[in-house]
């Protein structure tokens, strides 16, 4: 995307280009990782360093599980199930069919992902505690099944599996097998990170913060949600190899649900916020499962390890209640409190008024269709709750280049009709065009691919992000990194450039360059307003529908509001507005639909309709005091617009 950026006179304002680069003190934090992970076998006791090797080895499957419960907001209790999964299929490639290690341990980690599309592609269509209690069936099913086969070696388990043998030199010892693990730990812990830091990673935060606002950007997040399941799974089939090859047995227990919790306890430990704290929790937790072992006992004679089950479940529930982010969370705070950044403004950024700026056509692309063709197609739309119907057999057309006003007053059905046209609502009857594709009844990401895309009455920021990292989600449909391409970073970073580059752009178009590093979360609701605005610009799109765009904005951004319409309109955008400040949009708009209880009751120009009896009916007592937030403003030819909004 190319934008022409309007200047602040007396000066060309500063903006900030990111790749998809380490963030600050992350090369550092690798680089002591390393270093950590080389010197533990030489400072550590043996003993320890056998904790450190299960903490390793756990710590692979606390890097998928955080992927998915931090990243794509996904409970699961059956990560041990993936866990035992792979390290069956590797005991009994190895010992049976003398596969060697390397090529067995493919096929083990594929088992394990395999199983978790087949399992993931109805079990994902369910949400909280029902996906919970879904994914702990599944490990109750996979210990259930090792115990009763005999192939498996039933409640005994396979046993001899060989320790691994590289370059003539047997890993049997827990300090080699420590330096054996800690570079596949490295490695795993990388690929996570750059997966978390692009496009793959954005949409799932996203997703997580509100499914709706991110599938009308064009995220499938079904299908994202399903592709972070499966390598998930993948990482805990890694961390079941490297078990199996440790221990040299595999049983049943390996699917039990005390794992599966000492998973869950590592990613929530060290937090779910970021990658780094499921290594930290693991080991962690492993320290305190030593502790355990040997507290417990002291303290209840003949203690077993239900026992000990209960004091990972109060450990668990302690750090839920008073250290929600984990380890990772009092850092990150420790930092910030360390650093003391200068508050920033809430006063809205300088945008360029020029009149020769504002004329100019603005995101205007080729493709898109000439300005009076008819873009979005609505045919009797009606949708009906229960007895009571909300919109009721409305039609209209709307047309490329053209601001089209969606009126009345409230409960008219305003936005149930945009919730029909956007995918979010299924219409009860009726049809949505969208061009040439009828988009009916399809998710808002069809909605999305159609380069249409909407704001919302209620805002839907994505609060656990940035404002450049809200707008970087609008460009999901303009970039193509996949999971791979995101894992190994380098073919992604000129993609991530560009993305950035054009993020930039908008943020300075939208007045919000200033905040861009700043938490969305902490904006003022009217800079939260334009946020949206500018995260739907994003995705470039030909129809924009915009639900009371101007609620919470001060005089100077509503004027600001107006012109940037005008110019994307003269650059051949279609944009569908609701709003309630009526006057203002009778002054904005080319055409205006009016609704009154789920009834289309007028259509025509602002002037046909400000005459209409139905709709001086509908709005008596509607005053004009608002008019010359509008008609004050420059119109797409520099001069203030005439109060018929011509």
């Amino acid at each position: 995307m190319t934008v022409r950026i309007p200047q602040p006179r007396g000066g060309t304002p500063t903006t900030r280009t990111r790749s998809r680069g380490f963030g600050r003190g992350e090369p550092a934090g690798f680089v002591v990782l390393a270093l950590l992970l080389a010197a533990f076998p030489l400072l550590a006791s043996e003993s320890v360093v056998n904790v450190g090797v299960y903490a390793l080895i756990y710590g692979l499957a606390a890097i998928g599980l955080t992927l998915l419960m931090g990243l794509a907001g996904q409970v699961s209790l059956g990560q041990a199930a993936f866990f035992a999964i792979s390290a069956y299929g590797q005991a009994v490639l190895v010992t049976r069919y003398q596969v060697p290690m390397v090529v067995a341990a493919i096929i083990a980690v594929g088992l394990a992902m395999l199983a978790a599309l087949l399992v993931g592609l109805p079990l994902l269509r369910l949400r909280g505690h029902y996906l919970a209690l879904a994914t702990l069936g599944l490990g109750i099913i996979v210990t259930v099944a090792a115990t009763e086969s005999e192939f498996l070696g039933a409640t005994s388990g396979i046993y001899g599996v060989y320790k691994p043998t590289f370059g003539g030199r047997r890993y049997d010892s827990p300090a080699e097998y420590f330096w054996l693990l800690a570079p596949v730990v490295f490695l795993a812990l990388l690929l996570a990170r750059n997966i978390v830091a692009g496009r793959i990673g954005r949409a799932l935060g996203a997703v997580n913060d509100s499914e709706v606002a991110a599938e009308c950007l064009g995220v499938d997040t079904f299908r994202l949600r399903l592709q972070v399941f499966v390598l998930s799974a993948g990482f805990a089939g890694l961390a079941g190899v490297a078990y199996v090859h440790w221990i040299g047995v595999v049983n049943p227990n390996a699917a039990n649900f005390p794992l599966s919790v000492e998973f869950l306890l590592m990613s929530v430990l060290g937090g779910l916020g970021s990658v780094w704290g499921a290594i930290i929790g693991a080991f962690a937790v492993e320290l305190l499962d030593e502790g355990l072992r040997s507290l417990i006992p002291t303290l209840v004679p003949g203690a077993e390890g239900e026992v000990q089950l209960v004091g990972f479940g109060v450990v668990l529930t302690a750090v839920i209640l008073f250290v929600p982010g984990g380890i990772h969370e009092v850092w990150r705070r420790l930092l910030a409190r360390l650093q003391r950044p200068a508050p920033a403004s809430d006063e809205p950024a300088a945008v360029g008024t020029d009149v020769e700026v504002d004329a100019a056509p603005l995101l205007a692309r080729e493709g898109r269709p000439a300005a009076g063709a008819p873009l979005l197609q609505v045919r009797d739309l009606t949708r009906r709750f229960g007895g009571v119907t909300a919109v009721n057999a409305v039609s209209f057309d709307v047309r490329a280049g053209e601001i089209f006003a969606l009126i009345g007053p409230n409960g008219a059905g305003k936005t149930t009709c945009f919730n029909m046209i956007s995918g979010v609502l299924t219409p009860s009857a009726g049809s949505v065009r969208l061009g040439d594709t009828r988009i009916d009844g399809r998710k808002p990401h069809v909605f999305a691919r159609a380069r249409a895309t909407r704001t919302f009455q209620n805002l839907q920021i994505f609060r656990s992000t940035t404002v450049r990292g809200n707008v970087s989600v609008g460009r999901h449909l303009r970039s193509g990194a996949g999971m791979l391409r995101g894992a190994l970073s380098l073919p992604a970073r000129a993609e991530e450039r560009q993305i950035q580059r054009s993020v930039d752009e908008l943020l300075a178009l939208t007045g919000l360059a200033a905040d861009a590093d700043r938490p969305a979360a902490d904006l003022p609701f009217g800079r939260q307003r334009q946020l949206e605005i500018a995260r739907a610009l994003a995705l470039e799109p030909d129809l924009l529908l915009l639900d009371e765009p101007m609620a919470g904005l001060s005089g100077a951004e509503r004027h600001d509001l107006v012109r940037l319409l005008r110019r994307l309109r003269a650059g051949g955008m279609a944009i569908v507005l609701v709003e309630h400040d009526v006057e203002a949009v009778l002054a904005l708009a080319d055409r205006v639909a009016v609704l009154d209880d789920g009834h289309l009751i007028a259509l025509g120009t602002p002037d046909e309709v400000r005459q209409d009896p139905a709709v001086l009916a509908a709005y008596l007592g509607v005053g004009d005091d608002q008019e010359e937030v509008v008609a004050s403003a420059p119109g797409a030819d520099g001069e203030p617009a005439r109060k018929d909004g011509a």
